[in-house]
């Protein structure tokens, strides 16, 4: 079965609300990583137990579902201030309606919290997206290690603004992987890097 990287891609694209209103979309053809039955993954601090998949797509819009433990306090912090698509309980974390359009071009976050575009595989180095994330880099060689290979990368920095004990935000993302890599910086200055996999 098909996997992707976007395990709490889902809990860290919402880490802030801000308004769809005049955002720029992502265009291209749907991406496999989009489809139903792709299941996400990833190596998140604190998360075990991910049962999470796309479970829908219509109109161009996958909807990604499922369980997971979470034990870190940092993300249980976040997750717990979006009752809207996370049912806590204890440690034991239900997703549910979070929403992504996902094609050949890039990912775009459409749940209704931190609304805009995610990656664009185009992008180069300076472009802002309309949503304020930055990209600061991206490779004109294979520079980024994932998965005991090299591979070229776009890194993508920031949140609109600050909220639910979350600083900051970077992805590192491929045409052909998507979401390989995210690093959260939290409000106490401690960090997490987390590779994200496909398998």
């Amino acid at each position: 079965m098909k996997r992707i990287h976007l395990i709490l891609i889902s809990l860290l694209a919402m880490a802030c609300i801000v308004s769809c209103e005049g955002f720029e979309t992502i265009t291209g053809e749907q991406s496999e990583l989009g489809e139903v039955g792709t299941t996400l993954t990833g190596t998140f601090n604190g998360a075990s137990d991910i049962n999470v998949s796309v479970v829908s797509l219509e109109n161009g819009i996958s909807t990604v579902e499922g369980t997971f433990t979470m034990t870190d306090p940092r993300y249980k912090k976040l997750i717990e201030s979006h009752p809207k698509y996370f049912d806590v309980n204890g440690d034991k974390v239900r997703v549910h309606d979070v929403k992504f359009k996902v094609t050949t071009n890039g990912i775009e976050n459409v749940s209704g919290e931190s609304n805009g575009i995610i990656i664009k595989y185009d992008s180069k180095e300076g472009d802002t997206y309309s949503n304020g994330r930055k990209v600061t880099h991206v490779s004109t060689d294979n520079d980024f290690s994932w998965r005991g290979m090299k591979i070229k990368v776009i890194r993508v920095e920031g949140e609109p603004k600050k909220a639910d004990g979350v600083k900051s935000v970077t992805y590192w993302g491929n045409h052909r992987f998507g979401i390989v890599a995210v690093e959260t910086t939290f409000d106490d200055g401690t960090t997490d890097f987390a590779s994200v996999v496909i398998r």
